[in-house]
């Protein structure tokens, strides 16, 4: 065994040469100066992160510092050796070492030991455990210069093996005497990647009858400063937990719930918490899932292994850090292509152009506009939705997240897809339970305040006064829980119908508060993995159930107005065969002679801080939108702008606020767009311009997909609701059948039906129609008017609604169809929890969020309440400028005026057609509203749903009037 002495560079400090440069020295040099040397910038910063020494330029690049210490022995494993000395001189090193008798390994437990420890008063885990056989071994997190007195002082070592993980022999034999998966507060540190898939192997092999594990997939890998490896794939496990599982008939047939686990791989509280469920439900200690394995099958996708093996130095590019004193190599949210994992779906509707939607079975080789393919850069997420769609029966898929300090300890975010009657109440249901069982085990946060509060202490965010959360759990929508929306989610996907390439899955994202520490605390993740247990267990109980969701209608009849005019279909895109003047020619829908209509320009740029570091892109009149992607790189603080043509800075990003990390502009302005960041460090983006010269850009040109068929209106809402009605009728008619007097029963001055919808301003100047509802409403007909049917009231003349004309009416573009301003008291809003604010959910049906292209019929408040009418709630535009919000159009959005013995119901925006603007490869959504606004329409019909679970009647939502 050597070692040298430690050199002043193993601290971190300048090597003394103006040629030598540590890591945090390395970042601040532009990319010229690497000009003509053997490497360039991200390779050097990559081996100066893991190495932790001072490197020069060019021939140090390769290899170590010779200021670093070199523990060497014949007992020690390559890797060992490689880790032991390729690290800080302050980096502890989790390894598994054997001696040679019970004595050396004494010695070793009283030099490193700690017989006192107690985890509610020590912060990590012990810094040594023994056992006496089948050898005498000990796991030991120890520094360079610990191992060596260990050889020196100690003696009698005969194996040392790198072993990170949870397990303290998961490396040597016999690793699982006592457990597979250690409970949460015996465990070493997080579950590491090989020890999971070796733990998931033992378990299928010990209960073949009940586990069955796959590789379905790799990540694309991260260069391996071990093995030299440019890249080194790691597998994408799946567990699958029922009973007889090798009868494949029995399996398909059963309905499944299937839990993503570390899809951003520093949220790691699913995977603990995944992995210890298994092992206790095959060795009796989970009753609570057992139970239910007759009837269904429980799935856990391990989904990202790039953000997850990325924690271990032989792998890069993640930097060293030291925080409190605690040396570490984080979990990375991203894959190895430096793209978040959880924006690479197919989604339908809109589809950012920056982003990699992974079409399994379509994905083309090589991407347009790019020399690397979907397989290349999206192979995880590939691999994901090709093994999730063998599936039959998926009834829940849970993605499992974790997110900073919130006022909630659990926030289950609604995903984007568009549930039916039956799914919105189930996926409702089963986060009241879940929010039921929190409190049965805590009864509230100040149960854990202790830990809470010195969690918030112990972080690197840094130290929130007696951090305590509010309340256990609250859910929304993306949008209401986390201030931003998406496309391209794994929710998105699995939600949409099977016929879309989706699942037709209930899908809901719980993300738990308090990911801001970087080494194993487990007085705290006791918590969390208990938190996301119960979630799982909720959710397999609740697929497992036998649920139904109604609707009371008092017997009443409804009619809602339809029309073609809110129909959206594939044959009417300008790329699309069907579209008029269009044939069947390569480069534009198969027309032959025609110049590409759709063109992608990409660019890559390294944003330095200020305003001299700006990276930028060209818009052009041609240009159809402008996207911008910033790496998934693990800069968590500091803030990025997006500067316009004149300068303005116009979308900002605040990175240790938001997870959200892309722009996107349609229509952007002729001049270059920027990006500036303020922070330390660098900011790498990528910026995707599509070019068109036709109304709708062709996704063949700009993903490499065809377009997907689809016809869609939104109306097909209340289709879909008929069948759960428990009394009267809900039938659509068109304005002809209004205008020939079918609202009536003939003469009779009686009603056809009780209630009217109308969602559209189609028919409004025929006098015979708006005479037609006049007469209804007169009758005492309820009438419900949505979007831009709110114009109606410039001509109807009953009522309140005589007082307003189309001068107080107004189509506004709002960000996000957010309610505001609301009065709980109004019948609009009964059972309306306050987290709740977004009526209908924007990308699934082709509406970019945040980009104020959202239409919202509004009336203005003075006119509104002059005319007698109750207010339940106003939208507002608002655009963004260097100056701050503008606010560019604002009324009431939701409301009701009186008509004699009728109401009338408004609904400003909830029932858009779909935006056939921008991309959309995948298909359109008929519409997407949010419970919120599925209960806020029954609210207006004067409907009560109704909710049962296993025949019993569980809960109501609204009253029958």
């Amino acid at each position: 065994m050597t070692q040298p002495e430690t050199g002043e560079d193993a601290s971190g400090e300048r090597a003394g040469t103006s040629s030598r440069y540590t890591y945090r020295e390395a970042v601040a040099l532009d990319e010229d100066r690497f000009d003509g040397e053997a490497v360039d910038r991200r390779t050097f910063l990559r081996v100066a992160a893991v190495t932790g020494a001072a490197l020069s330029l060019p021939g140090a690049a390769a290899g170590q510092s010779e200021a670093q210490m070199a523990v060497t022995d014949d007992s020690m494993t390559d890797l060992a050796e490689f880790v032991v000395n390729s690290t800080p001189a302050e980096y502890e090193a989790a390894l598994a070492i054997e001696f040679a008798d019970g004595g050396s390994l004494d010695a070793f437990y009283d030099e490193f030991g700690d017989p006192d420890w107690d985890i509610d008063e020590d912060d990590r885990a012990p810094k040594a455990v023994t056992r006496d056989s089948p050898s005498p071994s000990a796991h030991a997190n120890v520094t360079a210069q610990e191992l060596a007195f260990a050889f020196d002082e100690i003696g009698g070592i005969d194996h040392v093996d790198f072993s990170p993980g949870a397990n303290p022999f998961w490396r040597l034999d016999e690793p699982y005497a006592d457990s597979v998966f250690p409970d949460v507060e015996n465990a070493r540190d997080f579950l590491s990647h090989p020890e999971v898939g070796q733990g998931l192997d033992h378990l299928a092999a010990e209960y073949p009858d009940m586990v069955r594990v796959h590789r379905i997939g790799q990540g694309p890998g991260w260069e391996n400063f071990f093995t030299g490896d440019d890249s080194d794939p790691q597998d994408i496990y799946v567990a699958e937990l029922t009973n007889d599982i090798q009868d494949e008939a029995s399996f398909q047939e059963k309905d499944k719930a299937v839990f993503i686990v570390g899809i951003h791989g520093n949220e790691r509280a699913g995977v603990e918490a995944g992995s210890r469920i298994i092992e206790d439900a095959v060795s009796g200690d989970a009753d609570e899932f057992t139970d239910l394995l007759d009837d269904i099958v429980i799935v856990w996708v391990y989904v990202n292994p790039d953000g997850w093996t990325v924690r271990k130095p032989q792998f890069g590019p993640n930097p060293y850090e030291s925080f409190f004193g605690s040396p570490h190599y984080g979990h990375y949210r991203g894959n190895a292509s430096e793209v978040d994992t959880n924006r690479q779906y197919p989604t339908i509707g809109w589809a950012n152009p920056a982003f990699w939607p992974a079409d399994h079975g379509d994905a083309p080789d090589v991407r347009p506009g790019y020399d690397v393919g979907y397989d290349d850069v999206v192979p995880d997420a590939l691999s994901t939705v090709g093994h999730l769609r063998g599936y039959d029966n998926v009834e829940y898929l849970c993605d499992y997240h974790m997110m900073g300090f919130a006022d909630t300890m659990v926030l289950n975010l609604e995903s984007n897809a568009a549930y039916e009657h039956d799914g919105t109440h189930n996926l409702d249901e089963v986060n009241k339970r879940i929010d039921a069982a929190m409190t049965d085990r805590w009864e509230s946060p100040e149960a854990i305040a202790a830990d809470t509060t010195r969690a918030g202490k112990d972080t690197i965010f840094g130290d929130p006064d007696d951090y305590v959360p509010d309340e256990l759990l609250d859910y929304g929508s993306i949008y209401d829980s986390l201030g931003y929306n998406i496309t391209g989610g794994l929710l998105g996907w699995a939600g949409q119908p099977e016929e879309f390439g989706g699942l037709g899955a209930v899908t809901v994202a719980p993300e738990l508060a308090m990911r801001a520490w970087v080494n194993w605390r487990p007085y705290i993740e006791r918590h969390l993995a208990t938190t996301y247990r119960i979630s799982m267990r909720e959710f397999a109980e609740m697929c497992a159930a036998d649920t139904d969701a109604t609707v009371a209608t008092g017997g009443q009849d409804t009619a809602y107005v339809t029309t073609s005019e809110l129909t959206r279909k594939s044959a009417d895109l300008s790329h699309t065969d069907e579209s008029p003047g269009n044939g069947g020619g390569p480069g534009n829908g198969g027309a032959p002679g025609r110049e590409r209509a759709t063109e992608v320009q990409t660019r890559h740029g390294t944003v330095q801080p200020g305003p001299s570091g700006r990276a930028d892109a060209p818009a052009r009149s041609r240009t159809h939108s402008l996207a911008v992607r910033l790496s998934d790189s693990g800069t968590d603080e500091g803030v990025v702008k997006l500067i316009n043509p004149g300068g303005q800075a116009v979308r900002t990003i605040d990175l240790g606020e938001t997870d959200d990390r892309s722009f996107y502009v349609p229509r952007p302005a002729e001049g270059d767009w920027s990006i500036e960041f303020d922070g330390d460090g660098a900011v790498e983006a990528d910026f995707v311009t599509v070019e068109s010269e036709e109304e709708h850009p062709d996704p063949e040109e700009a993903f490499g997909y065809s377009q997907e068929e689809y016809v869609v209106n939104p109306m097909q809402f209340f289709a879909d609701l008929e069948p759960n009605l428990e009394s009267g009728s809900m039938e659509g008619v068109r304005v002809h059948d209004v205008q020939i007097g079918r609202l009536m029963r003939g003469n009779s001055g009686k009603r056809r039906y009780d209630k009217l919808v109308v969602s559209h301003d189609v028919g409004r100047d025929s006098d015979e129609y708006v005479a037609a509802i006049e007469e209804f409403v007169e009758a005492g007909g309820d009438l419900v008017l949505t979007d831009t049917g709110l114009y109606l009231l410039d001509r109807l003349d009953v009522g309140d609604a005589g007082a307003l004309s189309a001068e107080d009416i107004q189509t506004i573009e709002v960000g996000i169809a957010n309610l505001a301003d609301r009065d709980f008291d109004h019948y609009l809003l009964d059972d309306i929890r306050p987290l709740q604010r977004e009526m209908w959910k924007s990308p699934q049906i082709g509406y970019v969020p945040n980009e104020n292209d959202q239409p919202a019929t509004v009336i203005d408040d003075d006119a509104f309440t002059a005319a007698g009418g109750d207010i339940a709630g106003r939208m507002q535009g608002v655009e963004e400028s260097s100056e701050g919000e503008e606010v560019v159009g604002d009324g009431v959005a939701a409301g009701s005026l009186g008509a004699g013995d009728a109401e009338i119901s408004l609904l400003g925006s909830i029932l858009p057609p779909a935006n056939q603007r921008e991309l959309h490869p995948f298909g359109m959504a008929d519409y997407a509203v949010s419970f919120m606004g599925h209960t806020m329409i029954c609210n207006a019909l004067g409907f009560q749903q109704r909710r049962f679970y296993e025949g019993e009647l569980v809960g109501t939502w609204g009253e029958v009037r």
